[in-house]
């Protein structure tokens, strides 16, 4: 297999023979939860953002991937993500439109405040402007095949490998973040296209098989760090009951659970698939179980968040960081032997 060679991590460059891909899941507001988990890994182990070679992203994951695929440093993207989602103007919708929203006339939030947002960190940068690979998955309604037999919705996947299968260097990476990003009922359809969450939520293996495709690396050369938005606390208690549409999408308790089970269940899917494909030791996915209700408001949804972040335990992420060679070996001793390893529930060293 012909290994594509360039500068390390900025170009999908191998170092020690391996090739790097961080994935970020949809999820909303619970962004920050990833974002905020991987700054503290960063932190703990220096370098380890730059070592990215791929970073793939759905949905609100789509948004922080492309800000720190186009950031001149890792870290500062992933921080330039989390000030976006406490743009309070993200969340403002107009009386008009939240209105029309209750009775099922528009979407709940108009896509130009994320647009603006995204606009003052991305300006007018393209795909073709990246450096680091992304990988983008979005929902397109309708592919306008000419031959009405065939006309169809299809899932689409967004890079910037070489090839022609959906691929427009000149696509602005603001454009490309919407499309993964516009959640039916929530957010407008944005250029004929929807969020990828619909089949692909958790995009680890859209990135693995594109990687593959275009031939960056073999299969038992990937890194892959697979991070979740959170697992949240929902199920259905019932046996043999004869539920219909109301239960189904306005549970008042758990409203759109045909949805969250839909969108869960493909999450999972992802990660048993990555576990069982890639070589042991070469995949991990950190996830950390979250409360069903984070709050009333989001400003104390960010705050549960970070709570969340704060107390989590990363050793273990940590432990597979080290051992899986994640960090090239120089800078693997020095970054593990300059600062203590912190558990998450006491904040005290381990040693």
């Amino acid at each position: 297999m012909t290994i594509i060679h360039g500068q390390p991590g900025a170009d999908g460059a191998r170092r020690n023979g391996k090739y790097r891909i961080l994935s970020l899941d949809g999820g909303g507001l619970r962004t920050l939860l990833s974002i905020g988990l991987l700054k503290r890994i960063d932190q703990l182990r220096p370098g380890f953002l730059d070592q990215v070679d791929l970073v793939a992203g759905t949905s609100a994951g789509a948004i922080s991937a492309l800000i720190i695929a186009a950031a001149r440093e890792p870290a500062v993207g992933l921080e330039q993500a989390r000030q976006l989602w406490l743009t309070h103007e993200l969340f403002h919708s107009s009386l008009r439109t939240r209105l029309g929203a209750i009775i099922g006339m528009n979407a709940l939030t108009p896509s130009k405040n994320m647009a603006r947002a995204l606009t003052h960190i991305l300006g007018d940068k393209t795909l073709g402007d990246l450096k680091r690979k992304v990988v983008i998955p979005a929902f397109k309604l309708d592919d306008e095949n000419p031959d009405e037999n065939r006309r169809e919705w299809k899932p689409r996947v967004f890079h910037n490998f070489p090839g022609a299968d959906f691929v427009n260097p000149g696509d602005r990476l603001v454009d490309l973040a919407l499309r993964s990003s516009s959640l039916p009922i929530v957010s407008p359809v944005y250029q004929g296209y929807v969020d990828g969450g619909l089949f692909a939520n958790n995009p680890t293996m859209a990135a693995v098989a594109q990687a593959i495709y275009a031939k960056a690396a073999d299969l038992r050369d990937l890194l892959v760090f697979s991070q979740g938005a959170g697992d949240m606390v929902h199920y259905l208690k019932g046996y043999n009951e004869n539920w219909g549409w109301w239960k189904w999408l306005l549970n008042s308790k758990l409203p759109w659970a045909l949805v969250d089970i839909a969108v869960a269940a493909g999450v999972e899917a992802i990660d048993f698939q990555a576990k069982r494909l890639l070589p042991r030791g070469n995949y991990w996915r950190e996830d950390p179980r979250v409360p069903s209700h984070l709050g009333n408001s989001v400003e104390a949804q960010v705050v549960t968040l970070d709570q969340i972040v704060e107390k989590h335990d990363l050793s273990e992420a940590l432990e597979w960081v080290d051992s899986s060679g994640w960090l090239p070996k120089g800078m693997h001793e020095a970054a593990s032997g300059a600062q203590p390893e912190l558990s998450g529930e006491s904040g005290e060293a381990r040693s």
